[in-house]
């Protein structure tokens, strides 16, 4: 310690803390700063993303199970750490869903694309054949392709709003077309009788499967909900206005990338566009 030579005292060091005030009448001596308080957030305040993988997650669950099964634990900590539990088996649950709603989307994204080109020129064909069916005023060609049209836009937001989480159900199975493997001309594209005629109760028990049963289930409520004003009623002006943000996205990214390039390569989806729109032309022809 320093010591002043002039009045003989030592002088303080400027890295020392200085005491705490000791406590006058009528306080109560506490501690000289509040103690530190982490609150965990809610399931609901955490979106899907910021979740830490599953593998973490079961680590923090091991771990939390251990401790719990101590009994020299503190009643208020038990409880904490019980609270602390329950929220990583939620985090889990969720982490567990967010991963296979990403596997299935990867999965079958090309089966869901084709699906919902095939709706689009089913779409295009009926709006044409009811506007034909108009001038005349033939009452009954006009219900049976605005019946087909209501099916087809049922069966378009099956298609863009079916749940990842579950495996995807085609509707086009592959099995239909295998048919017709031997005929040298494509057959012509038609919507498939899903929903019209409606199955009997003995048709679902006995012809259907699983899977179709579950198709049928989910269009079912895909139709209830377009009835409810939940869905879009045109899910097809949805499809075109995103292709053309997705197109003029692509353009002005490529006014940056490809300056002095005569032609950019055109990408998978954009390709497999063209095919459906010149494939479309040819049956217009």
């Amino acid at each position: 310690m320093p010591v002043d030579n002039k009045k003989g005292k030592t002088r303080s060091s400027p890295y020392k803390k200085p005491k705490p005030k000791p406590a006058q009448d009528g306080e109560q001596a506490g501690p000289s700063r509040p103690r530190p308080t982490h609150k965990i957030p809610t399931v609901e305040q955490r979106s899907g993303d910021a979740l830490p993988g599953t593998s973490k997650l079961k680590g923090q669950i091991r771990q939390t199970k251990r401790l719990l099964a101590k009994d020299t634990l503190e009643p208020g900590l038990r409880v904490q750490t019980q609270r602390r539990l329950t929220s990583l088996e939620a985090d889990l649950a969720n982490a567990t869903k967010r991963d296979v709603e990403k596997k299935n989307g990867a999965k079958y994204h090309m089966v869901k694309f084709f699906e919902r080109q095939k709706l689009l020129r089913i779409i295009k064909r009926l709006q044409r054949k009811l506007k034909e069916a108009e001038e005349p005023k033939s009452d009954k060609k006009l219900i049976k392709y605005k019946e087909e049209l209501e099916d087809a836009r049922v069966m378009m937001n099956y298609v863009l709003n079916f749940p990842n989480t579950e495996k995807y159900i085609s509707l086009f199975p592959p099995s239909s077309s295998s048919q017709h493997e031997s005929s040298t001309k494509e057959p012509k594209l038609t919507i498939p009788p899903l929903l019209r005629p409606p199955p009997t109760s003995q048709q679902l028990e006995g012809e259907y499967d699983k899977s179709a049963k579950r198709r049928y289930e989910i269009l079912l409520e895909i139709r209830e909900l377009m009835q409810q004003g939940k869905l879009s009623e045109n899910p097809e002006e949805e499809v075109k206005r995103e292709k053309k943000e997705k197109v003029s996205l692509v353009s002005t990214e490529d006014k940056f990338t490809s300056k002095n390039t005569k032609g950019g390569e055109k990408g998978e989806d954009e390709e497999e566009d063209d095919f459906f729109e010149n494939d479309d032309d040819e049956e217009e022809e």
